[in-house]
């Protein structure tokens, strides 16, 4: 019956309606700080290949539960800033706390539904090459620090908004264009010149992959697995050379057979996992990765647990993590975290980026949790019905924690406070570890895998 009852409790509630896990809004001195609901996002992206040239058109509608001045991010500069056709001015300001930076509009809003206007140029891992009118693009992201998710690109809301976007990539200068796009959205090819990328209502800015480049630079396979959902997932593994994307394709079914096996049916229309060079780690998105070849199952991992159940804000980013690194180890099970306390989850409401020592002490910690959950199949048992559940969907910690004391039945107050939350104490700076998997890249470094 208990089972019965928690299916019945964890599926109740709107799908992507999120404001309540939106951090709360603030005093600045240019006006009220209000956060807003994305809805759907259309960025006309165009590659002037000529003028070397990487241009974007916005427009964005968004739906304001207060009366104040919009917020948004974009690290390149906005112009041309439209608000339901009036002009606005913008101005980059702090969080509370000064722990990241965000755009506010100088328009006040009512409640109600609002459309968003604005033009920017992308400068970051765009290449061109005039010669052969070819361009290579990539929207790479990482979470390990601030800001450098679809902001890095394009005007986006924050990670625990899910909204519709739309890509429409026009190639200026050319009569054709060569070009191969690797992404996990729908592609159209409209006419010779100009595709449409659709990415599905649920993703949030952590989630597309779009990658760009010339026609045949890459070695691709394209292949079906057979999910156990009855359902044959496409495939495409690729890299720049050939012996790499071979190799990876018995890696991707074997990690999907265990994926499978272990959490239930892939969550995702495909998978697309572009093999990068040696050292450069990860990055997962839903149902896609760019990565080196020994990171490739902890981030196909990523597509259950932070692209499939995906975390809210920086405090529960730790959760992830925890989970595929706690796999990285070989699921263990130990009777006590092994760690006087720390705090991975209980830093400022306004954290944007994860707390790196989820690799370790969140590691420890799981191992501690499928030691208390031994008698109902271990903490995989849960997880499992967790992302059935919750697949799709935003979660925060305090989320997780619920969930975990309905299904076992124990309190977790005490373990969570100590390891999670720091509320007693935090003795573990010296056990910071840093994980290959998700290696930090210079600019530089992040440039020439395009």
């Amino acid at each position: 019956m208990k089972k019965i009852l928690l299916t019945t409790l964890l599926m109740t509630g709107g799908a992507y309606a999120n404001m309540h896990l939106a951090p709360p809004d603030f005093d600045h001195s240019s006006g009220r700080a209000v956060f807003v609901d994305f809805k759907t996002a259309e960025y006309n992206i165009t590659y002037d290949i000529d003028r070397e040239l990487t241009t974007v058109k916005t427009r964005i509608v968004f739906e304001s539960s207060n009366t104040g001045n919009p917020v948004f991010d974009l690290i390149p500069y906005p112009q041309s800033i439209k608000i339901d056709g009036r002009v606005s001015k913008q101005q980059e300001i702090s969080f509370p706390g000064g722990l990241s930076r965000l755009r506010q509009l100088s328009a006040v809003v009512s409640p109600g539904t609002h459309i968003l206007e604005m033009e920017n140029e992308i400068y970051a891992n765009v290449s061109f090459n005039n010669a052969f009118g070819v361009v290579s693009s990539a929207f790479w992201i990482r979470d390990l620090k601030d800001r450098m998710l679809l902001e890095q690109y394009i005007p986006s809301n924050f990670e625990f908004d899910q909204y519709q976007m739309t890509f429409n990539v026009k190639f200026k200068g050319v009569n054709e264009a060569r070009q191969d796009f690797y992404t996990n959205g729908k592609v159209t090819k409209i006419s010779p010149v100009d595709y449409k990328i659709e990415f599905p209502e649920y993703y949030t800015v952590s989630c597309p992959y779009f990658h760009l480049t010339p026609k045949g630079y890459m070695r691709r396979l394209d292949f079906t697995y057979p999910s156990i959902s009855g359902k044959d997932i496409p495939v495409t593994v690729y890299s720049p050379w050939k012996s790499r994307t071979r190799k990876m394709k018995p890696i991707a079914i074997q990690v999907l057979k265990e994926l499978e096996a272990d959490y239930g049916a892939w969550g995702h229309p495909s998978l697309v996992a572009y093999g990068t060079m040696v050292g450069t780690g990860g990055m997962e998105h839903s149902g896609a990765t760019a990565t080196s070849l020994g990171a490739l199952d902890h981030e196909m991992l990523h597509s259950y647990f932070a692209k499939g159940v995906m975390p809210a804000n920086g405090n529960s980013g730790w959760i992830d993590e925890a989970i595929a690194s706690w796999r990285d180890k070989g699921y263990q099970r130990n009777p006590s975290p092994g760690f006087g306390g720390s705090n991975l989850g209980e830093h400022s409401i306004y954290k944007r980026n994860t707390d790196d020592r989820a690799y370790s002490l969140g590691a420890a910690f799981m191992a501690y949790l499928d030691y208390r959950l031994q008698n109902l199949g271990g903490l995989k048992a849960f997880l499992k019905g967790y992302f059935q559940t919750y697949k799709h969907q935003v979660v925060t910690t305090q989320h997780l924690k619920n969930n975990i004391e309905f299904f076992s039945g124990i309190n977790l107050d005490e373990e969570f406070n100590t390891y999670i939350w720091g509320f007693t104490t935090t003795d573990t700076e010296r056990l910071i570890e840093k994980n290959p998997n998700h290696a930090p890249l210079t600019k530089e470094q992040l440039q020439s895998i395009i």
